[in-house]
């Protein structure tokens, strides 16, 4: 297996969103990266400076002699589509989008010798949200099957394909990191979306315990796992938990409390709106919540993020300490660097 230390070739999917393209930002400006590229069949929404844009699509049967003429030694699986809205089409073209693609993409990399890591983006959702759960869950739990909702069972056909290279027999350093939802000033996804609301509708009679990660967390993590070779799962969010009602508070928003019966047409006529796309699985977290255990992500990876899940949800909303801090440290290095000039 080659060292950490030599340059490496690096293909990272998915890069429309943000934390892809801002993954591939910071691996261009990475001496250790000898050549990096973006790979999606949507359009990115930034330009790069140095990384070889892709447009295709992992379902398509020339995918290997797309990899052949790359020859990434590293894969980093982040496209992965969370909105029935995120593409036009239905729920079953998401499921081919996201499972078929993982599973073609696995399937594929089983016979490239060149290819030695791969990372796959999940999230907690794969463990659905149920009353009966652990109070903390650990990554030793598994998903539940059949599952709640059809985007976890997705997360679990995913993480299935990506089980399946460790049954090859291939000495290939895997990684999977399962995200809590992102949160940050920069990410603009369902979640951060609803939590944004001055008028936010919540499940009548249930006040969930959520975890958030900050999107310059989610990024940090995500670097570490291409740089470095840590194999394993690993559960991503921020220290804590946070109250559904305290993260509206937090905003500035109102919450208002829908009868269970109800909720489903509510959010279903927000998203007709095009006011908050919540989908089923969002509904499941805020009526049951869900909280894990990080610490594992922080012994064996070697990673504690910096922003916790309340900080993540202050800087939303442009209220962390952290991120203000982050400013003034940016500001005075910038100050020495020009009076040591």
């Amino acid at each position: 297996m080659a060292p950490e230390t030599e340059r490496k070739r690096i293909l990272v999917t998915g890069v429309t969103d943000f934390a892809a393209s801002e993954l591939v930002r910071q691996l261009e400006a990475d001496e250790s990266v000898e050549h990096i590229a973006a790979l999606d069949f949507r359009e990115p929404r930034r330009a790069f400076k140095r990384a070889e844009i892709i447009s295709a699509d992992l379902r398509s049967s020339s995918l290997k002699h797309l990899l052949e003429s790359i020859k990434p030694d590293t894969i980093i699986h982040l496209q992965r589509l969370r909105s029935d809205q995120e593409v036009a089409g239905s729920s079953e073209e998401r499921h081919e989008i996201n499972v078929m693609g993982t599973i073609n993409l696995a399937a594929t990399v089983q016979s490239l010798p060149f290819v030695r890591k791969f990372v796959l983006s999940s999230a907690l959702h794969v463990y659905g949200a149920d009353p009966l759960d652990p109070a903390v869950l650990t990554e030793d739990i598994k998903p539940r099957l059949p599952a709640k909702s059809k985007y976890a069972g997705d997360l679990a056909e995913m993480e299935s394909a990506f089980h399946q290279l460790a049954r090859t027999g291939r000495k290939m350093v895997l990684t999977l990191l399962r995200f809590a939802d992102i949160l940050g000033p920069k990410v603009n996804n369902a979640i951060s979306r609803y939590l944004r609301m001055p008028v936010v509708p919540t499940v009548m009679g249930f006040d969930p315990r959520l975890q958030f990660t900050h999107e310059e967390d989610a990024v940090a993590a995500l670097k570490r796992a291409a740089l470095l070779d840590l194999p394993g799962i690993f559960n991503v969010a921020g220290d804590g938990v946070i109250f559904l009602s305290r993260a509206i508070r937090l905003g500035g928003g109102v919450h208002v409390p829908i009868p269970p019966p109800l909720v489903s047409t509510v959010f279903g006529g927000l998203r007709t709106l095009g006011l908050a796309d919540m989908q089923p699985y969002h509904l499941l977290m805020l009526r049951y919540g869900r909280v894990v255990d990080t610490k594992r992500l922080k012994s064996r990876f070697g990673f504690t993020p910096r922003y916790s899940s309340v900080e993540a949800v202050l800087d939303l909303h442009g209220r962390s300490a952290l991120a203000r801090a982050g400013w003034e440290e940016a500001e005075d290095s910038s100050d020495e660097k020009v009076a040591a000039a």
